[in-house]
């Protein structure tokens, strides 16, 4: 596993290539923690098609312990070749954020996005989410030494960062991103946004810590 090191807020970004490395969020000083895999052969007809003939598309459901992310979409998708192993890969996130966080239940979005969804660096008001893109550019951020945060706890300001300062989660990559309600974390989210599409569908699950 390496570490980015970038300032005693959020003083360092592990990234490996085992699932393990995730449970460094749960570290003071760790905003993002991104385990990077590689795309698999099992899902990439399935994505393709799946982006092909969805268009635009929001799906969201309330997952207990033990349901799957197939209740979170229609028949036609289900149909498709290659399904069930992509189902069982979301379904193995799924697992693995209630693991960490022993949430109640757990919010699962799927968005297939032809445009930017979210364009403007902002942080989220929850205390921590799970991204995965599985076709397309990933979710951009910045590293918290070229972070604007505001001075009387507004809104975050427009961030001056240069194109080339942005950073980016790579594509099929599992990141867990602290938000604004972690405990001990008001003010200090992650900064982030979504990118541009470049002109192809883009792919991606959310996860959230729900309650009752």
């Amino acid at each position: 596993m390496t570490q980015l090191n970038d300032h005693p807020l959020s003083s360092v970004t592990p990234l490996g290539n085992h699932a393990e490395c995730l449970t460094e969020i749960l570290r003071n000083d760790v905003n993002l923690a991104v385990w990077q895999r590689n795309l698999s052969s099992c899902w990439q007809s399935f994505i393709n098609e799946f982006c092909v003939k969805a268009g635009n598309l929001e799906r969201f459901t309330r997952l207990e312990i033990g349901q799957s992310a197939a209740l979170a979409l229609p028949s036609w998708v289900l149909a498709i070749e290659g399904a069930n192993h992509w189902i069982d890969d979301v379904d193995q996130l799924v697992d693995m954020y209630q693991c960490l966080f022993e949430p109640e239940a757990v919010g699962l979005r799927i968005h297939v996005l032809q445009q930017t969804m979210c364009p403007r660096f902002h942080v989220d008001r929850v205390p921590v989410r799970l991204l995965c893109t599985y076709r397309g550019p990933g979710t951009e951020w910045l590293p918290e030494s070229l972070v604007t945060r505001p001075t009387d706890g507004g809104p975050l300001p427009k961030q001056s960062a240069q194109p080339a300062q942005v950073r980016q989660i790579p594509t099929n990559a599992v990141a867990l991103l602290k938000g604004e309600a972690w405990e001990g974390n008001e003010g200090k989210g992650l900064v982030h946004r979504s990118p541009s599409p470049n002109g192809s569908p883009r792919l991606i699950i959310g996860l959230d810590w729900l309650s009752s």
